[in-house]
């Protein structure tokens, strides 16, 4: 008699995707942190990593052994051993590894990853405050060496340098973007499709602002855009160093409908730009 066929394989399923780790919870708020790292001494290894940190669980060590792994991808030779460094911040106070990052540190701010033996040899320990002291007092005793006014205002027993007499060094008058305070513009969108660069920010009602209330100002690699006037506060994005260089000639503003459209004319048409504003490349000044 035939015999049955033999039932087929079940078709391979695809992996579930990824999911955050189990009791994980997100940050409030969007934080960002540069790691560092300066080896070797002069004409040394210079590297930085931008680490965007989402989980509030996320640890400095966890932030070492990303950092350590993309390292050693680009220096195989002279790779680091994660196990061999720490971290610290600008105060050079080193941070534990189990310490969450979020409540060692705030947006934008930098650590530094140095060895442990050169930590160990400085002195990060804070000092007895006394209770009548005073704010600079405070520092000092706290920080020691790295307080600030230890710096600034260290006693050295000579006598003071005689003061200049008070000199007169504006002689123009002020701009108005002197006068005025204003307010940074830190939510936008844009896109760097076809031969410009558009930047889209929402604004209800700016097209009922009165002629004359903005200001746009650029060249080959910065660009400034002020709004005056706009619900009771001046506005201003300024952008010191873009990404890649532009054509001022065919860069411009419009005020559109609860909008201001900002095109920048990209010398590269062909381009794509991944971010508005220029960040650091490893080994760059």
């Amino acid at each position: 008699p035939a015999k049955d066929p033999a039932p087929s394989a079940p078709a391979a399923q695809a992996p579930p995707p990824p999911k955050a780790a189990s009791g994980s919870t997100p940050v409030s708020k969007k934080l960002k942190v540069y790691l560092h790292y300066e080896g070797g001494g002069a004409g040394g290894d210079v590297a930085t990593q931008m680490f965007n940190v989402e989980w509030q669980e996320t640890t400095v060590g966890q932030l070492i052994h990303d950092f350590v792994a993309k390292y050693n991808e680009k220096h195989a030779e002279n790779p680091l051993d994660k196990f061999d460094l720490c971290a610290r911040n600008d105060a050079a106070v080193v941070l534990p590894a189990d310490a969450a990052v979020c409540k060692s540190a705030t947006n934008g701010d930098d650590l530094w990853v140095v060895p442990l033996e050169v930590a160990m040899k400085e002195d990060n320990t804070k000092g007895a405050v006394s209770s009548d002291a005073n704010g600079v007092q405070r520092s000092n005793q706290k920080a020691k060496d790295k307080s600030y006014y230890y710096w600034s205002q260290k006693p050295t027993g000579e006598e003071p340098a005689p003061r200049e007499a008070p000199k007169q060094i504006r002689k123009r008058e002020a701009t108005r973007e002197e006068k005025e305070q204003f307010k940074t513009i830190s939510k936008y969108a844009f896109d760097s499709e076809g031969s410009f660069v558009s930047i889209y920010i929402t604004m209800p009602g700016v097209q009922d602002l009165p002629a004359g209330s903005h200001e746009f100002e650029c060249a080959e690699r910065s660009m400034s855009l002020r709004v005056f006037g706009y619900q009771g506060f001046n506005h201003r994005l300024q952008v010191p160093k873009l990404s890649e260089e532009i054509d001022p000639a065919r860069s411009s503003v419009k005020i559109k409908k609860d909008m201001v459209l900002v095109k920048l004319g990209k010398v590269k048409k062909d381009f794509h730009w991944y971010e508005l504003h220029k960040t650091k490349g490893i080994g760059e000044e």
